[in-house]
């Protein structure tokens, strides 16, 4: 497998357990000292694996409850226009995320820019870093 299906399929993988709350593969696909930009979250850094541990398993059981109640409620992502740069061991991968939410209210679509760097360890591929980005000009003017 070419080094880019490589890394396409572990973001894929990577950004699959976060919509299943596979805490397992995402801590395995994740450094414990990653760091983060997550401009919808906190208008700074977020250091270390355990918050994502605990926002992904937050997520999910909200979206477990609401389809508990009977209400549907699925998520799929799309990788829009990915680009992969590789330097030895340390890859930057740059894309477009396409959220697709599919509810009883029918289907919205929410999406930002993305840069992941994965660093290539004994344990395969974990990502170091991640910065989004939002899909409006600066300066803020949301859709």
């Amino acid at each position: 497998m070419a080094i880019e299906e490589e890394l396409l399929a572990v973001l894929d993988g990577h950004l699959k357990s976060i919509w299943a709350g596979d805490l397992a593969t995402y801590t395995a696909t994740t450094a414990a000292d990653v760091t983060f930009f997550e401009w919808y979250i906190s208008t700074q850094r977020i250091d270390g694996l355990d918050f994502h541990l605990r926002e992904t398993a937050a997520n999910f059981r909200a979206a477990e409850a609401r389809r508990t109640a009977g209400q549907r409620y699925e998520i799929e992502h799309e990788v829009l226009q990915p680009k992969i740069q590789c330097y030895g061991d340390v890859a930057i991968i740059t894309y477009t995320l396409l959220m697709r939410y599919t509810t009883d209210e029918g289907v919205r679509h929410t999406e930002h820019n993305e840069t992941r760097i994965f660093h290539r360890r004994a344990e395969g591929w974990q990502l170091v870093h991640c910065h989004k980005s939002p899909m409006w000009p600066a300066p803020h003017a949301p859709k």
